[in-house]
């Protein structure tokens, strides 16, 4: 079945880009998202060093590095086209015409003297030959794909045909040819190093939603089942993690649906829209499934760009389509951040506030909206020198389109360079209603300034949210603290363990280093006193046989600080075992001071677990 001659290809001026520079952002970003998955891990390390703690600690920390995995292994396959070339072939089964299995069967026409018609593989490679010269052919009789651009070497690109496109060429010539010149529009981008058959960037997408299932939901689910103490405290990050899900998605597959689109665009402008909307038809081009959408986009989506590709709606669209992205990435991440900040402790006003301006500085701290208005600019100007010199001058709608594309990032620019949000005074998780934020002196009721605010210490601290405790341990009790017949003493004999909850292993340690020596007495009323200065009076709230447990808290105060420390106790005293001693202990320093009138203040906390060997002493 053979038609008129498909014209050659033309340049179809697609969108910018979008695709490599979203590899060059991830690369730029890599070393910030190292530092920030560590920095997550430490973080939520800290909270607690049971074993469900460091099971979420690692699988949210390998949920942010696996977009890493996947960039370092595109960057590999852009440095060693072969190697990915082999894997692809192996894997799909990708022969060259010339293989034994793709013989020719003896075909006669009928007619002597006149030639046979070239069988399907040379008529393909023929159009190879024609559109793309050095481009190579590879045949598969395995079904569920069409037809795959995919890198041979550097220099070498190679077309992988399958059987439903085989089926297709003989069926509808047209619309065949049309598959073959959406894949060239790749080649002619040179985006068959980043994406095409074998592109870890698909890869990524193709895996992404079963990572969020196992390594986010599963342990995060765990967290609540089993009732764990300082979730609270873990579910800020875990947030965070799951804001950033998205974040990749959206990026990587703007690029990768901009990329097609501009693909079908070039197809349409050489074989027609009716022949590349025949063949999306006929074979839903791309993979099926419902994670399909995700790297190609959906054939409606594709068949309307096919049909009105040369509209000034469409390209418009086609062009802002990954700045777009950009922009709900940001959005995303400022949506994840309110609540994480208020479940860390801080206000909503506050933590909106804070969010705001942490986006406002995003927009011209980092290098994405600068890298994307220096794409455009480059690709505006670029794609109308082309045009002037194939003899096309600009239309003024193609004018329209490069300045929009323009200034869509400038505009952000713009926004984030005047000085519209400015981040909040003072500390961000000072306590509500207790420690104020930073502010200036409120006028009096007839608009005059009033005076200064004077320097004084903040009110004292509230307890931190999330910390484990033993007070809400059940067990046997005597129905209230149970009076002791004489004063009982120990003195430290080792400690055996000392944990970091919130803070750092040294500061855990020195506190420990602390009590070696430490002396302590449990007296008749039930109190617990110890000589270590940091050790407030405990008081004993509950009781049986072998165990008491105790709580008490202490204040002090400076002229520009207060720090509250909370503490609690769980006294094992059993026959033939040394007693032991087990501290939960945590404190929280609020500070505040009035520097050119205005008030900063700032908190800081640390908790920890100890358990400490003692031994009885004689009064």
């Amino acid at each position: 079945m053979s038609g008129p001659p498909t014209a050659r290809p033309v340049r179809a001026g697609g969108p910018p880009p979008w695709l490599w520079l979203t590899l060059f952002l991830f690369l730029a970003d890599a070393p910030a998202l190292v530092a920030h998955t560590f920095g997550v891990g430490a973080g939520l390390g800290q909270l607690d060093t049971r074993e469900r703690a460091l099971f979420v600690t690692a699988m949210l920390s390998l949920v942010q590095l696996l977009p890493l995995f996947f960039l370092m292994a595109a960057v590999l396959a852009i440095l060693a086209p072969r190697a990915r070339c082999r894997f692809v072939e192996r894997r799909h089964g990708l022969l060259p015409p010339e293989h034994p299995f793709f013989a020719p069967p003896r075909r006669a026409t009928g007619v002597p003297g006149l030639a046979p018609e070239p069988y399907f593989p040379d008529q393909i490679a023929e159009f190879l030959r024609e559109h793309a010269p050095g481009a190579q052919l590879r045949l598969s009789t395995r079904s569920g794909l069409s037809a795959r651009v995919y890198p041979g070497s550097w220099r070498v690109t190679r077309v992988g045909v399958f059987a439903p496109f085989v089926h297709l060429w003989e069926t509808d010539r047209e619309a065949a040819r049309a598959v073959l010149l959406h894949e060239l529009g790749h080649l002619r981008r040179g985006e068959q190093h980043v994406a095409g058959l074998g592109s870890p960037f698909t890869a990524l997408v193709r895996v992404w939603p079963y990572v969020l299932a196992g390594l986010v939901v599963v342990p995060v689910t765990l967290l609540f089942v089993t009732g764990y103490a300082t979730a609270s405290m873990t579910l800020a990050q875990v947030v965070l993690v799951l804001f950033g899900v998205p974040k990749v998605l959206l990026l990587v597959s703007a690029a990768l649906w901009s990329a097609e689109l501009a693909a079908d665009r070039s197809a349409a402008r050489s074989a027609g829209p009716e022949s590349l909307v025949r063949a999306l038809r006929r074979l839903e081009y791309g993979d099926r499934g419902g994670l399909a959408r995700l790297y190609h986009p959906p054939v409606r989506l594709r068949i309307w760009f096919a049909s009105h590709g040369e509209s000034p709606v469409a390209r418009l669209l086609m062009t802002l389509a990954w700045p777009s992205a950009l922009l709900v990435q940001l959005l995303l991440t400022m949506l994840g951040a309110v609540p994480a900040y208020v479940l860390r402790g801080a206000t909503w006003d506050r933590a909106t506030g804070e969010v705001l301006a942490m986006g406002h500085e995003a927009l011209t701290g980092q290098p994405a909206w600068w890298a994307t208005f220096a794409v455009a600019l480059g690709w505006a100007v670029v794609t109308g020198v082309r045009a002037s010199r194939a003899g096309r001058p600009s239309a003024p709608r193609s004018s329209l389109l490069y300045v929009t594309a323009v200034l869509f990032p400038a505009v952000i620019l713009l926004v984030g360079l005047l000085p519209v949000v400015s981040r909040p005074t003072g500390d961000l998780f000072a306590d509500e209603g207790g420690t104020p934020g930073t502010s200036t002196a409120p006028p009096r009721a007839d608009g005059t300034p009033a005076a200064c605010p004077s320097p004084s210490a903040p009110p004292a601290p509230k307890r931190p949210q999330g910390l484990p405790t033993f007070t809400t341990e059940k067990g046997p009790t005597t129905g209230g603290p149970a009076p002791t017949a004489a004063p009982l003493t120990f003195r430290t004999l080792a400690v055996t363990s000392a944990e970091p909850l919130t803070g750092t292993a040294s500061q855990a340690q020195d506190f420990g280093d602390r009590l070696r020596r430490a002396r302590w007495t449990l007296r008749g009323d039930g109190s617990l006193t110890a000589d270590a200065t940091e050790i407030p009076t405990l008081r004993t709230t509950a009781a049986d046989g072998t165990t008491r447990r105790f709580t008490g808290q202490r204040t002090r105060r400076t002229d520009v600080s207060a720090t509250t420390a909370w503490l609690e106790a769980r006294l094992v005293v059993e026959p033939g075992t040394p007693p032991r001693l087990d501290l939960i202990r945590a404190a929280t320093q609020a500070m505040r001071a009035v520097v050119n009138c205005q008030e900063f203040t700032s908190t800081s906390s640390t908790a920890m677990r100890l358990s400490l060997t003692l031994r009885a002493s004689a009064q």
